[in-house]
């Protein structure tokens, strides 16, 4: 394995057996059966030198051998973020992985700047037609955008989701990664109340995590049934899929042996809905021995129960934001803290800590837009709420830089 971090380098590496100053389309002109070693770096459009991206090409039979494509987004324009969190997945599961430095939460070309990388990447590394697109957050909410206006091959959502009506104009596998204490958890939450609803090219995976990338181990998870149950995946063996299902079932099993039944019964639907994991594994028999369970339906019961006061409270929170004062806010905020940590029902405490995240984001809406219209006295107030919050924010301790250079300017 080699690192190589200027521009450029990681495709003049990879081109290295073949003549100089073409891309890889260009000069593979026989036909190769040597293992070709995997690749990793940093690179840019030819198009836009601007638009860096980190790259990954696995080790793989041959020159000759094409290979689908993962495109990444991290919300803050990090590709080695994201190269971190997928490139497990790039590997057990053979992929081109590129994640865009560009590419950041908001950004208003992100469609054009997608199309870039995609174009860019198609001439110079040996990808095939096959298109996967993943993102947390605002990037989750980007290739979601970019998915229902491409073809594309599949999608892995984490951390936020798409409207039903966006769904529907997307023409692939959907997963939405989330954890039951992420803000954006009600996103997803109406196609685990009721599953019966859920359109038949979208799919749930309750993870550990909070508002972040999911494990490694998750996305690779995800990743491998996206590859394994794509129609077009001859090449999939049978010994293949039968460890994968091996693999869902001891998860599934874990899951319902801890009392996890939700997250249980998710894995179990998805597998279901493939014919080949199906045959394998008679995950719809599964699925409803877990739906069944008494314990299953207090879950679900539990989980509307705590959704509804979550709402509650966030109604509260959105009227008190400039109606009251700091000590107000500062009880408030210890009482929210103190039962993220100590509240013994599992779906409440879930609940404190998705109004934990809430407030948050609500206070970075109102403090993006308020420094925008240089607005002092409501800005104030939202950073001391947003200080009091989330205090190792960095976006909160960018804004109250800001505050500080709107004050110095009057």
């Amino acid at each position: 394995m080699m690192r190589i971090m200027r521009p450029v380098s990681v495709v003049q590496l990879f081109l290295a057996f073949t003549l100089s100053g073409f891309t890889f389309a260009c000069q593979s002109t026989h036909k190769s059966s040597k293992p070709v070693a995997a690749v990793e770096g940093t690179d840019s459009c030819r198009s836009n030198p601007k638009h860096t991206y980190e790259v990954y090409v696995p080790a793989h039979r041959s020159a000759d051998t094409r290979l689908p494509l993962l495109v990444a987004i991290d919300p803050h324009g990090s590709g080695q973020t994201a190269m971190e969190h997928l490139k497990e997945a790039a590997s057990v599961y053979p992929a081109v992985l590129v994640a865009s430095n560009l590419i950041t939460n908001d950004g208003p070309n992100y469609l054009s700047e997608l199309n870039e990388i995609i174009a860019d990447v198609q001439k110079r590394f040996p990808v095939g037609k096959q298109i996967y697109l993943a993102g947390f957050s605002g990037g989750a909410r980007m290739m979601l955008g970019y998915a229902a206006n491409h073809p594309v091959d599949g999608v892995m959502a984490c951390g936020a989701f798409a409207s039903p009506d966006q769904l529907a104009a997307i023409h692939c596998p959907v997963t939405g990664l989330i954890g039951m204490d992420d803000f954006n958890f009600p996103e997803m939450v109406q196609y685990i109340l009721k599953p019966e609803n859920t359109p038949s090219h979208v799919h749930i995976v309750l993870t550990e995590a909070s508002h972040a990338w999911p494990a490694k181990r998750r996305l690779t998870s995800v990743f491998g049934w996206f590859r394994l149950s794509a129609s077009s995946n001859k090449e999939a063996s049978k010994q293949e899929i039968a460890t994968f299902v091996k693999g869902q079932q001891t998860r599934i099993d874990s899951l319902a042996g801890a009392g996890e039944l939700l997250q249980a019964a998710c894995t179990s639907r998805n597998m279901a809905s493939v014919g080949a994991f199906e045959k394998v594994g008679s995950f719809s028999v599964l699925t409803n021995e877990l739906t069944n369970k008494p314990a299953y339906q207090e879950q679900l019961s539990q989980l509307t129960a705590s959704l509804q006061f979550e709402f509650n409270r966030r109604q509260v929170y959105l009227q008190s934001l400039f109606s009251k004062d700091e000590n107000w806010w500062k009880k408030e905020i210890s009482a929210l803290h103190g039962k993220m940590a100590t509240e013994p029902n599992t779906m409440r405490r879930m609940a404190y800590k998705r109004l934990g995240g809430f407030l948050g984001i609500v206070c970075y809406s109102y403090a993006k837009q308020l420094a925008g219209q240089e607005d002092i006295p409501h800005l104030e107030k939202i950073l001391m709420i947003y200080r009091l919050a989330e205090p190792d924010n960095k976006d909160m301790q960018h804004y109250r830089e800001v505050l500080e250079q709107l004050k110095a300017q009057q």
